[in-house]
């Protein structure tokens, strides 16, 4: 997700990029990125119109407030002014490896290029929804997206701060998920900075032109499947509802049995079985 750029986030930038004056604010959610360059190159004012088969953003919002409750919604008009101040801080980043730097900032960019989108927040958890022109694009973003975590498995983030610099380590890690959508990508995330731990989880889900993200803070008490599952369903859920169908995720397969317990026991009598020696008729 790059993870999902997921994956992920903005929590990471938030970090490196405190103690730094005039910085845009961000606002701690997981959403993705796409190509930096023509995410620089499309920034606006204001954010374009829907395209193709994009949804409009009462639409989105629609979705969103229909499945979730208590949950703060904003879209990509909202997110679309700050875009050129964000780009500016995240270029002052430095990135190891170096070839993660595009992944990594453009993960911290509100949206995927391409997109428009939609987020509801509560608490410590989000869902976003990421529309796109055609499928062509949504898949295209799902395959960059698994790339960058295979390829960033494991990267840091510094930001010089003058006379100090902050420095957050990144570790992503594929995670298995079951879903009935077309594409899915679910990954945990381990983020350090000084004595900051922040772990989360997030699912994403595609649906011909359309992808939700669901992602929140792992509780470490919870089993991993159990909360992958619950994010899953939350992502079903709200892409259900955008594209009229439902989206039901298979039966678990079942554990195979062990082989042993199969297995008649033998019967130690069997082989005395049989008429006794010397009897006549």
């Amino acid at each position: 997700m790059r993870p999902a750029r997921f994956w992920t986030a903005l929590p990471l930038i938030a970090l490196t990029l405190t103690g730094c004056e005039d910085t845009p604010e961000a606002d701690g959610s997981p959403l993705g990125g796409g190509s930096l360059d023509s995410s620089v190159a499309e920034a606006q004012v204001t954010a374009p119109e829907p395209r193709g088969q994009q949804l409009s953003h009462p639409e989105m919002v629609e979705a969103l407030e229909s499945t979730l409750s208590s949950a703060t919604i904003t879209d990509t008009d909202d997110w679309w002014p700050n875009l050129r101040d964000l780009n500016r801080e995240l270029q002052r980043l430095e990135v190891q490896p170096v070839d993660c730097k595009p992944y990594v900032t453009a993960s911290a960019l509100p949206m995927p290029a391409g997109a428009l989108g939609a987020l509801a927040e509560s608490a410590d958890s989000q869902t976003v929804i990421y529309t796109f022109e055609d499928s062509t694009a949504a898949e295209d973003y799902m395959d960059s997206e698994r790339a960058g975590v295979e390829r960033c498995a494991e990267h840091k983030v510094v930001r010089d701060l003058g006379e100090d610099e902050a420095q957050a380590e990144t570790t992503l890690t594929e995670l298995r998920v079951r879903t009935g959508a077309q594409d899915a990508l679910a990954v945990g995330r381990v983020m350090e900075a000084s004595d900051i731990t922040q772990r989360d989880l997030t699912v994403l889900l595609r649906q011909g032109p359309h992808a939700v993200l669901a992602a929140e803070q792992e509780d470490p008490d919870a089993e991993q499947e159990d909360a992958i599952a619950e994010l899953e369903a939350r992502a079903a859920e709200v892409l259900s509802t955008l594209i009229g169908e439902e989206i039901v995720a298979p039966e678990p397969e079942p554990e195979p049995e062990d082989e042993s317990e199969d297995e008649p026991e033998e019967d130690s009598e069997s082989e005395e079985e049989g008429e006794p020696e010397g009897e006549n008729d």
